[in-house]
């Protein structure tokens, strides 16, 4: 793997982290305490775009009450996920090309 190939992996990594990472928080901490599945799928889908608009720390519905949120977490899990998914990829990719075919 090139050096370009691997800057390229990290820049969309980065850019597409604050939504991952925001999705990621909806899912796992949705405010509503029914296990409904469409609930939380929108909720994740709300703070994947709320997150990265609030630099990591999407305000709160109730006006400011309760503690602060920070996103930051999830988004660097995020981050990890991604870039491991694209070095993985490219590896296999590579190894395929590089194959003798017979």
């Amino acid at each position: 793997m090139t050096a370009t190939r691997l800057g390229r992996h990290i820049a969309v990594g980065l850019i597409a982290a604050g939504p991952g990472g925001g999705f990621l928080f909806g899912l796992l901490n949705a405010g509503d305490p029914d296990p409904n599945p469409i609930g939380r799928m929108v909720y994740a889908c709300l703070m994947a775009v709320r997150a990265p608009l609030h630099g990591g720390f999407p305000p709160h519905d109730g006006a400011g009450a309760g503690r602060p949120v920070n996103v930051w977490a999830h988004m660097f899990i995020a981050f990890l996920l991604l870039i491991s998914g694209l070095v993985l990829r490219d590896r296999r990719r590579s190894s395929r090309r590089n194959e003798p075919t017979a």
